[in-house]
């Protein structure tokens, strides 16, 4: 069977999921997208696509990506073209109502018979009116949807999408590489990576990787840190990133007094650092939507909290079990937030490090991983 796989364009961490469809024995993958990602996201190194699948190369061809207003609205050149041709059995699109190119696309694919498929969000919110109306007619253009969590599942079926439709795939990141520094952990002494980022490294370290944007709402770390700072129960903590609120969030900590509580790390891509980083953190928090920040710290052993209107979520949400491998607090709530992270220090203060990362550790393993997703995909793709 022969499969396309278009995106407007490839994000670096979806390398490893790329290379083991790649490798499918009974499915010949080729991945379409334009090289770039024209803003600062992070992507795949074209030169990829030169080198044979077996030295990690990808059969991967360019389109042209032609945006309007902003990054809103995209017509990809080529994608039309490529679905007249018809050479393949089964396409897979990235499933956006904004992207104008892949509604013309798929209609031509369904008219000459072939598979489409959408990878996509999907809708995580119950909607109603012209606005579900034009998302469904979307959706329904397809052979079947690949979500990234159970909740599009749900919502998607209660407003009337075919059930049988809707499959989810969840995400990964390169499991395969955090697999290898995982195993360094167990020897990982947090008090000398504390030591290194703050004055008393024996305060509990609650970190947060990611940009660091206003969307991510991280003024609310600042003012649960406060909040526990005026209750005597003091925290360090670490930003992994960079972005554009960076400097308020400094200010604001300069503001609440905590600036010797506070390590603005920067941007880190060693993953071996990471490891450590994330693996001496007691908590890894999210106040804003959490993402593949989750995926990230449980992929290193260490729990996640993040807020409970799923409505307002990333899908990857789903990976918290609460109590077990992170919390889940009341929505835009600080002083709930607050709470939550004083009761998992306090609560799991007598639970091991290590029965603490085996917890993390096996959502990753049974859903969240890259060999998971292609086993997901190849079934859906023959199973059709």
């Amino acid at each position: 069977m022969k499969v396309a796989v278009v995106y407007h364009y490839f994000a670096h961490y979806r390398l490893p999921v790329f290379s083991g469809l790649s490798k499918s024995e009974n499915i010949d993958y080729t991945f379409f997208s334009d090289p770039d990602s024209a803003n600062d996201i992070k992507t795949i190194d074209p030169e990829i696509s030169k080198l044979p699948i077996e030295d990690g190369g990808l059969k991967w061809k360019f389109l042209k990506n032609i945006w309007f207003k902003g990054q809103l609205f995209l017509w990809q050149k080529g994608l039309v073209k490529l679905a007249r041709k018809g050479e393949f059995d089964s396409y897979i699109l990235l499933g956006n109502i904004f992207f104008i190119s892949t509604w013309v696309a798929a209609i031509i694919i369904k008219l000459r018979k072939k598979k489409v498929y959408f990878w996509t969000h999907g809708i995580t919110s119950y909607e109603t009116g012209l606005k579900w109306k034009l998302r469904s007619f979307f959706y329904n253009l397809s052979d079947g949807v690949l979500l990234y969590g159970n909740k599009a599942k749900e919502v998607m079926a209660k407003n009337g999408f075919p059930k049988d439709k809707l499959h989810v795939i969840y995400n990964s990141l390169d499991y395969e590489k955090q697999s290898k520094f995982r195993n360094s952990l167990n020897s990982l002494q947090p008090l000398d990576v504390k030591k290194e980022l703050f004055k008393n490294e024996t305060l509990p370290m609650i970190s947060f990787v990611g940009r660091l944007t206003h969307h991510k709402k991280l003024d609310m770390l600042l003012d649960a840190a406060k909040i526990l700072s005026d209750k005597k129960f003091d925290i360090n903590l670490l930003f992994i990133g960079e972005g554009d609120a960076k400097e308020e969030l400094q200010q604001l900590a300069k503001s609440y007094g905590l600036e010797d509580k506070c390590c603005f790390y920067g941007s880190c891509y060693d993953e071996n650092k990471l490891a450590k980083l994330i693996g001496a953190s007691d908590i890894c928090t999210s106040p804003g939507e959490v993402g593949l920040t989750a995926i990230t710290s449980l992929s290193y052993g260490t729990p996640v909290i993040s807020h409970d209107d799923f409505s307002h979520q990333m899908p990857e949400y789903e990976a918290i079990v609460p109590g077990f491998n992170g919390e889940l607090f009341s929505h835009n709530s600080v002083e709930n937030l607050a709470n939550k992270i004083q009761h998992w220090i306090v609560g799991h203060k007598s639970e091991s490090r290590n029965t603490i990362r085996v917890n993390c550790y096996k959502v990753i393993d049974e859903k969240y991983n890259p060999n998971a997703q292609v086993g997901l995909i190849n079934e859906i793709i023959i199973n059709k």
